[in-house]
């Protein structure tokens, strides 16, 4: 399932085509959804053209499903691509990563911390260890650094790093 290719982001697949697709048996099916997805079609779009609709890993399954090939006589329906002046343009900004002062801190406050409970006094060890690392992991997530690059830098889950962090 490795390609190189752009995704049709929020793009519906065309009428004629799901009602192609509708038509279709199984390894037909199957290839004419690989061929959607290897020409630029997302998971949730191909999906999407079923009723009721599939969830993009039900689809996901189908594109690496092994089957016999039979290559369809219509032509692969091509998605209008956008392009950006600057060209493709990752949704997510790229994670600038954690600075080592800051790293050292997070795994040197991060065992003190986790002793913490509400009923402890402000201006005990655990509670002042506490609010600096939740300020400091506030202020790196607010760069754009990963929840998941916080969470293994205090050796959290990502869902204890996700709720220090509100989300």
């Amino acid at each position: 399932m490795e390609t190189k290719r752009r995704f049709a982001r929020k793009q519906p697949l065309p009428i004629s085509e799901i009602s192609l697709l509708s038509s279709l048996t199984e390894d037909s099916l199957y290839t004419r959804i690989r061929d959607l997805y290897n020409e630029g079609w997302t998971l949730q779009a191909i999906g999407n053209a079923f009723s009721p609709p599939r969830p993009r890993s039900t689809v996901r399954s189908w594109v690496v499903r092994e089957h016999n090939y039979s290559p369809l006589l219509a032509p692969v329906v091509k998605p209008k691509i956008k392009i950006q002046p600057k060209g493709y343009v990752p949704r997510k900004p790229k994670s600038p990563g954690i600075p080592i002062d800051q790293l050292a801190r997070i795994k040197e406050l991060s065992p003190l911390a986790r002793r913490y409970r509400s009923g402890m006094l402000d201006n005990s060890p655990a509670a002042i260890a506490n609010a600096e690392l939740g300020q400091i992991c506030l202020d790196l997530y607010a760069k754009n650094v990963t929840v998941r690059e916080l969470a293994a830098a205090a050796v959290v889950t990502y869902r204890a790093m996700a709720r220090r962090l509100g989300r």
